[in-house]
């Protein structure tokens, strides 16, 4: 019953306003937060996928290794 009261009352109001809009704006900004980390880390796989496929061997090694298996 008091609770109902308080409400209705002019600063119940406000701290209520006040209370969803700061949780407005942390959802807002721990949803960018999300996104931003999730791009960082995309870009990151994207980056290794490519240093993997440019990544080149020691051409006398693998001579070295395929002249030996034939022997």
């Amino acid at each position: 019953m008091k609770l109902k009261l308080k409400i209705k009352e002019e600063k119940g109001s406000i701290t209520l306003f006040v209370l969803t809009s700061i949780i407005f704006f942390v959802v807002v900004l721990v949803g960018l937060y999300v996104n931003s980390s999730y791009k960082i880390q995309k870009q990151q796989k994207e980056i290794q996928k490519i240093q993997n496929s440019y990544e080149t061997e020691n051409i006398d090694e693998l001579y070295n290794k395929t002249y030996n298996k034939n022997q």
